[in-house]
């Protein structure tokens, strides 16, 4: 059954609005966040879930964002966020734990699982009701998105405050030794049923959405199950003493590692499993499935579908929201230096030619001894992974998935770079030498 109070009041902002709209988005102070490219009818489904609402409705009463924007394939907060979300969570952890928040999330997919199923089942309310509703489930994963931001900024403060006073090492080093999660996300077990013979279309169907990042990607195939199987090898373990006094924080630091890879693999089981109820809205619009993508969910929930390119920007404020095949703030993006610098993630030294890899659809192009250059790496990712020679990405920390599993494959590693895939071409013949944190091209 549909909840009748479900209301979508979001407006899109008419033409005769749009210019003043556009300049009131101007004078927000935007920090650049994640390259990730999004389709349009992601977007217009869930980022309603930056407002306040739903993070009260998830546990965190008293922050939320009143604005958000995406120029593809970039995504921004407003600082205002961040500040306000920072000084929340330093009182939040007074009385709570990581493992709250991940609870929070667990309970909230359970939740939103179930009422996906009767949605799914349900046809008897008209296609624009179940939307909208498929959309207010949505927008409770943008809060586990965004509460990362805040939750970054807070631990990053634990870690400079206290570990200095107990260890006296290489300490990114050891801070992201210490991060490794034990829990296992969906990749983990996916792999475990490989590696214990599980039939590969049962796993298909218990994991295949996972190589589908953006909703709309297809599902892992059979083959490369198989491919997957075939390259498994076991992560090395990595061994570290820990200070008593630190044991607390490491904990901590491992119970967020685990969440950023589960908060997202949470939302991307959600869209796999809609599929079926997306492909009867695509019918319902009278388009292919993969076609609705390109489509803004709400005008068809509002009966007047709208389509856009894939390089489209959006921004809401409050209620209001606008999309736009044209760049809607030309000056925000800044230009990168010609030089590629970033974080030691695991050191040592390798040569090989470039592969960048934007999509989880690109992954077949990184082959053995290749570098693979990359704006973040992902569960899906491991395959070219346990190809490549060493990795290099835009974004991340020595607490990232990249610095994680280069430490477990031994493989050189430099994060957050900020510009290796605007930099790097395919066929590049490049130096990794994480031994300083530079990527050079030799060639």
């Amino acid at each position: 059954m549909l909840k009748t109070e479900i209301q979508n009041k979001f407006r899109f902002i008419p033409e005769s609005e749009r210019v003043n709209f556009i300049e009131q988005i101007k004078q927000i102070k935007w920090k650049s966040w994640v390259n990730r490219p999004q389709t349009v009818f992601m977007v217009t489904s869930h980022w309603r879930g930056v407002n306040g609402e739903f993070f009260s409705r998830n546990g965190f009463p008293g922050i939320g964002a009143d604005d958000h924007f995406y120029s593809h394939p970039d995504l921004y907060y407003d600082e205002k966020f961040a500040e306000h979300g920072k000084s929340y969570f330093a009182d939040f952890f007074q009385t709570h734990k990581m493992a709250d928040v991940t609870r929070l999330l667990d309970r909230m997919q359970e939740d939103n699982l179930k009422k996906l199923r009767e949605l799914t089942q349900d046809h008897h309310n008209p296609i624009s009701e179940r939307l909208l509703a498929f959309s207010d489930l949505s927008c409770n994963y943008t809060v586990f998105l965004w509460i990362n931001i805040p939750l970054e900024a807070h631990f990053t403060e634990r870690v400079e405050h206290e570990v200095p006073k107990y260890f006296s090492g290489d300490i990114d080093k050891f801070v992201g030794d210490i991060s490794v999660p034990k829990k296992k996300n969906a990749y983990t077990l996916m792999q475990d049923e490989l590696e214990n013979g599980t039939d590969l279309t049962e796993i298909q169907q218990k994991f295949g959405w996972m190589k589908s990042r953006d909703g709309f990607t297809d599902f892992y195939t059979i083959d490369e199950l198989e491919e997957i199987r075939k390259n498994h090898t076991k992560p090395h373990k990595i061994e570290v003493k820990i200070p008593v006094e630190l044991q607390d924080l490491a904990t901590e630091l491992q119970e967020l590692t685990f969440f950023r890879t589960d908060r997202t693999d949470k939302l991307y089981e959600f869209f796999g499993l809609a599929r079926p109820f997306l492909e009867e809205v695509a019918g319902h619009v009278g388009v292919t499935f993969k076609e609705l993508a390109s489509y803004d969910a709400n005008s068809i929930m509002f009966g007047q579908p709208r389509r856009y390119e894939r390089n489209f920007c959006y921004a809401s404020l409050g209620d209001d929201y606008i999309i736009s095949n044209e760049v809607l703030i030309p000056d925000l993006v800044q230009v990168s230096s010609d030089k590629i610098k970033g974080k030691i993630a695991y050191s040592g030294k390798a040569r090989g030619i470039a592969k960048v890899v934007t999509h989880s659809t690109e992954l077949d192009k990184v082959k053995k001894g290749d570098i693979l250059v990359a704006q973040m790496t992902f569960p899906s990712f491991i395959s070219a992974m346990q190809k490549a020679a060493a990795f290099v990405t835009d974004e991340g920390g020595i607490t990232c998935h990249a610095a994680i599993i280069a430490r477990e494959m031994k493989k050189p590693c430099v994060v957050g770079t900020k510009n290796a895939t605007k930099i790097l071409k395919d066929g590049d013949m490049v130096e990794v030498d994480a031994d300083k944190g530079i990527v050079k091209i030799i060639k």
